[in-house]
């Protein structure tokens, strides 16, 4: 649970993801991506 929230707290540092700017469901889900994937490099 602890790895899941500190994921979810770098994610909301990309503000599409915090505020839910993308309309539909998939770009949402690809903007997620995006950032994980963007975390994940920077890790």
């Amino acid at each position: 649970r602890h790895l899941v929230e500190n994921l979810w707290a770098r994610l909301k540092e990309w503000r599409a993801v915090a505020t839910r700017y993308e309309k539909t469901a998939t770009s949402f889900l690809a903007v997620i991506h995006i950032a994980a994937a963007a975390d994940w490099i920077k890790c």
